[in-house]
């Protein structure tokens, strides 16, 4: 009785973030992207089996709407690619709020990986999870905090390993070269 009880509410949840995420086509659209319903089905199932994956439990409203509101106008999502990179971004997600072990809010974390995410990845959800993300989460468990009085902004160069490109230092190095 007891487990029918809970597969009743689980699937009474499951069609209200439906609900949530076909309502978010009306702000996306605007971007050119909009997600089907079978689209939309899929990706509340892969929330499931993300949380599952991730051994975490979520009360009420999933974090894909914020998700969506959040990277709908990236440059590197397309009406190909959307629905997809959004399962990922999900998984990164839920995988990320336990890495930093909780201590970044959800507007936080969604902060720092839409930065990553269009700012050092340009696009690729794999260096944001397998490199950027990870080395944010290993600096936030040691303690870092940095992150709440910047909103997440800016942050990642302190973590950085790699030599980024300089605009000013590349137009030296072009000017000697044709003097």
């Amino acid at each position: 009785m007891q487990e029918e009880l809970f597969e009743v509410l689980a699937a009474a949840g499951q069609k209200q973030e439906l609900e949530r995420v076909i309502a978010c086509n009306e702000k996306t659209q605007k971007f050119g992207l909009a997600l089907t319903q079978e689209e939309a089905r899929m990706l509340v199932q892969c929330r499931q089996d993300a949380l599952k994956k991730q051994r975490r439990v979520e009360f009420g409203e999933g974090i894909l709407p914020q998700l969506i509101q959040a990277f709908c106008d990236s440059q590197y999502i397309d009406r190909d690619n959307y629905a997809d990179t959004l399962v990922q971004l999900q998984d990164v997600f839920y995988l990320y709020k336990n890495e930093a072990e909780d201590n970044l809010t959800d507007d936080e974390l969604i902060e720092v990986m839409k930065e990553l995410y269009e700012e050092i990845c340009f696009g690729s959800v794999e260096y944001l999870q397998e490199t950027c993300l990870e080395r944010f989460a290993r600096a936030v468990r040691a303690g870092y905090r940095g992150y709440i009085s910047s909103g997440g902004k800016g942050d990642y160069e302190i973590f950085s390993e790699e030599q980024r490109w300089d605009r000013d230092l590349y137009l030296q190095v072009l000017y000697e070269e044709l003097s």
